[in-house]
Protein backbone atom coordinates (compact mmCIF):
# COMPACT_ATOMS: atom_id res chain seq x y z
CA UNK A 1 0.00 0.00 0.00
CA UNK A 2 0.96 3.87 -0.18
CA UNK A 3 1.72 5.70 1.93
CA UNK A 4 1.14 9.83 2.17
CA UNK A 5 2.45 11.21 4.79
CA UNK A 6 3.01 8.49 7.34
CA UNK A 7 -0.60 6.82 6.53
CA UNK A 8 -2.14 4.77 3.64
CA UNK A 9 -3.63 6.42 0.58
CA UNK A 10 -7.86 5.25 0.44
CA UNK A 11 -8.73 4.20 -2.95
CA UNK A 12 -9.71 7.79 -4.18
CA UNK A 13 -6.71 8.82 -3.22
CA UNK A 14 -4.51 6.63 -5.36
CA UNK A 15 -6.82 7.04 -8.24
CA UNK A 16 -6.25 10.77 -8.10
CA UNK A 17 -2.92 10.77 -7.36
CA UNK A 18 -2.26 8.04 -10.38
CA UNK A 19 -0.06 9.31 -13.35
CA UNK A 20 -2.55 7.32 -15.92
CA UNK A 21 -2.05 10.09 -18.80
CA UNK A 22 -0.34 7.81 -21.46
CA UNK A 23 2.67 9.24 -23.65
CA UNK A 24 5.35 8.34 -26.27
CA UNK A 25 7.84 10.34 -28.08
CA UNK A 26 6.89 10.13 -32.30
CA UNK A 27 9.77 11.31 -35.13
CA UNK A 28 7.80 13.23 -37.75
CA UNK A 29 9.59 12.44 -40.90
CA UNK A 30 8.00 15.39 -42.78
CA UNK A 31 9.12 18.30 -40.23
CA UNK A 32 12.52 16.29 -39.00
CA UNK A 33 11.47 16.58 -35.39
CA UNK A 34 10.54 14.45 -32.45
CA UNK A 35 7.08 14.72 -31.19
CA UNK A 36 5.82 13.85 -27.35
CA UNK A 37 2.47 12.93 -27.40
CA UNK A 38 0.26 12.95 -24.64
CA UNK A 39 -3.15 11.46 -24.52
CA UNK A 40 -6.14 13.62 -23.68
CA UNK A 41 -7.59 13.84 -19.64
CA UNK A 42 -11.33 12.95 -19.78
CA UNK A 43 -11.95 16.83 -19.59
CA UNK A 44 -9.73 17.30 -23.08
CA UNK A 45 -11.86 14.43 -24.60
CA UNK A 46 -15.43 15.39 -23.51
CA UNK A 47 -14.31 18.71 -25.27
CA UNK A 48 -12.89 17.23 -28.37
CA UNK A 49 -16.36 15.73 -28.83
CA UNK A 50 -18.64 18.56 -28.42
CA UNK A 51 -16.53 20.62 -30.72
CA UNK A 52 -16.23 18.36 -33.31
CA UNK A 53 -19.56 17.26 -33.13
CA UNK A 54 -21.98 19.39 -36.63
CA UNK A 55 -25.89 18.98 -34.96
CA UNK A 56 -27.07 19.78 -38.49
CA UNK A 57 -25.18 16.65 -40.29
CA UNK A 58 -25.55 14.52 -37.13
CA UNK A 59 -21.42 13.61 -38.36
CA UNK A 60 -18.39 14.14 -36.73
CA UNK A 61 -16.29 17.31 -38.78
CA UNK A 62 -12.88 15.67 -38.75
CA UNK A 63 -11.83 19.54 -40.02
CA UNK A 64 -11.91 20.08 -36.30
CA UNK A 65 -11.03 16.63 -34.59
CA UNK A 66 -7.64 16.77 -36.14
CA UNK A 67 -6.11 20.04 -34.91
CA UNK A 68 -8.30 20.15 -31.66
CA UNK A 69 -6.03 17.03 -30.98
CA UNK A 70 -2.73 18.08 -32.77
CA UNK A 71 -3.40 21.30 -30.03
CA UNK A 72 -4.21 19.08 -27.07
CA UNK A 73 -1.20 15.85 -27.30
CA UNK A 74 1.44 17.45 -29.24
CA UNK A 75 3.95 18.61 -26.43
CA UNK A 76 7.80 19.60 -26.48
CA UNK A 77 9.85 16.30 -25.65
CA UNK A 78 12.40 18.54 -23.67
CA UNK A 79 10.04 20.53 -21.80
CA UNK A 80 6.53 18.74 -21.69
CA UNK A 81 4.82 22.07 -22.40
CA UNK A 82 2.24 21.91 -25.36
CA UNK A 83 3.60 23.16 -28.86
CA UNK A 84 0.68 24.91 -30.08
CA UNK A 85 -2.12 27.07 -28.69
CA UNK A 86 -5.38 26.91 -29.68
CA UNK A 87 -5.09 30.06 -31.99
CA UNK A 88 -2.88 27.75 -34.21
CA UNK A 89 -5.61 25.11 -35.25
CA UNK A 90 -6.11 27.25 -38.42
CA UNK A 91 -2.52 27.01 -39.36
CA UNK A 92 -2.56 23.07 -38.36
CA UNK A 93 -5.00 23.06 -41.27
CA UNK A 94 -2.42 24.33 -43.41
CA UNK A 95 0.50 22.11 -42.51
CA UNK A 96 1.22 18.43 -44.12
CA UNK A 97 -1.79 16.22 -44.18
CA UNK A 98 0.62 12.89 -43.53
CA UNK A 99 2.15 15.05 -40.48
CA UNK A 100 -0.60 15.97 -38.87
CA UNK A 101 -2.49 12.50 -39.07
CA UNK A 102 0.31 11.15 -37.90
CA UNK A 103 0.45 13.10 -34.59
CA UNK A 104 -3.80 13.14 -34.42
CA UNK A 105 -3.48 9.03 -34.84
CA UNK A 106 -0.92 8.92 -31.65
CA UNK A 107 -2.78 11.50 -30.18
CA UNK A 108 -5.91 9.36 -30.57
CA UNK A 109 -4.69 6.04 -30.24
CA UNK A 110 -3.16 7.27 -26.43
CA UNK A 111 -6.75 8.80 -25.62
CA UNK A 112 -8.65 5.41 -26.12
CA UNK A 113 -10.01 6.62 -28.92
CA UNK A 114 -8.29 4.42 -32.27
CA UNK A 115 -9.99 4.17 -35.50
CA UNK A 116 -12.57 1.59 -34.02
Amino acid sequence: MVKLKDREMNLREKILAADDIESETITVPTWGVDILIKGMSAGERVLLMQNAYDAKTEQVNMSKVYPDVVVSCAHDPETGEPIFARSDKEAILGKSSGAIELIANAGLRLSGMGSE
